[in-house]
């Protein structure tokens, strides 16, 4: 995004933007309009990152700039973003931006019944939603208006009837998605829900390196069988997924921050950086040098 200041330190970790507090309402769930937290930003939401809240935003009109970790591009009326925890996002809204921002406490997946909770806390990446034009478009529109108004009301059995709207907003935007977890985890309940775990530990401790096997003793499960859950239900093995953890966070901070490559590959876990840059190298294709310099000069789009 035009204008963006790398930062010296690390990405801001907030509980809601610009907030450093712990979240003190009574529910699992927050809900406000896009504008009332970026007008008091001047319409600028600054990059940033969540743990253990996930955000879904909804831009019914209006435009915005969108950064999603070390990506660039325009979010467009009509779409609708899924962002995970750690997910570095950022926005320039334009100042007739309309929409809502509805964000969740990862606890509140537990209660969520059908498998949807285990897909939802294992979506490691953002997406954007481009709705079809269909009836399905209309249902998640009314149903997004109909979160926002029991949130702010105060009726009988509220957050019964707040956690069957968000259950069923929440299964027709995976249905919406092309990319969805649905689309990839038709197996078992019980394998869905270690990928669940794993996913849970990566986030964790993937900066540690620990071998696979520490993983799978935490999660029950022998080193064979979560390979292969994670090939079944993630087409990548799971060292490929701890590997594409650790890849991320070293793009975040190459492009967010001005830490050296030396202070990046010591943060990660990595005791030589010349091991961190031919890891980097494998996973992008380029060298920590060269990728902060193209993030710098031309951004990539969504």
């Amino acid at each position: 995004m035009a204008g963006m200041q790398r930062q010296k330190t690390a990405v801001p970790v907030y509980q809601l933007y610009g907030e450093e507090q712990q979240w003190l309402t009574p529910d699992q769930i927050h809900c406000e309009s896009i504008a009332s937290r970026s007008l008091l930003h001047n319409w600028e939401i600054k990059p940033h990152r969540h743990h253990g809240l996930f955000q879904l935003l909804w831009l019914e009109s209006g435009s915005a700039l969108l950064s999603l970790d070390d990506q660039r591009g325009q979010l467009e009326a009509g779409r609708i973003l899924l962002v995970p925890q750690h997910c570095v996002h950022g926005f320039q809204f334009s100042p007739d931006a309309e929409g809502q921002v509805i964000t969740l406490a990862y606890p509140l997946f537990e209660r969520l019944g059908g498998g949807l909770g285990q897909l939802l806390t294992a979506f490691s990446g953002p997406q954007v939603l481009a709705l079809s034009v269909n009836s399905e478009q209309v249902l998640i529109a009314s149903l997004l208006r109909a979160v926002e108004l029991e949130y702010h009301a105060n009726a009988p059995h509220r957050r019964l009837l707040l956690e069957s709207l968000l259950t069923a907003l929440l299964v027709c935007l995976l249905r919406q998605s092309a990319n969805s977890p649905m689309e990839s985890a038709e197996g078992p309940v019980r394998a869905r829900q270690h990928l669940a775990h794993f996913s849970e530990l990566i986030e964790t401790d993937f900066c540690s390196h620990q071998p696979l096997q520490t993983y799978a003793q935490k999660i029950g499960i022998s080193s064979a069988h979560l390979n292969a859950v994670c090939r079944q239900l993630a087409q990548r093995s799971a060292l490929d997924l701890v590997h594409e953890r650790i890849a991320l966070e070293a793009r975040r901070n190459l492009v967010y921050t001005s830490m050296t490559i030396h202070t990046i590959s010591d943060a990660l876990g990595f005791s030589d950086p010349a091991y961190f840059t031919r890891f980097f190298k494998r996973q992008t294709g380029l060298s920590p040098k060269a990728f902060r310099l193209r993030a710098a000069s031309l951004g990539n789009e969504i």
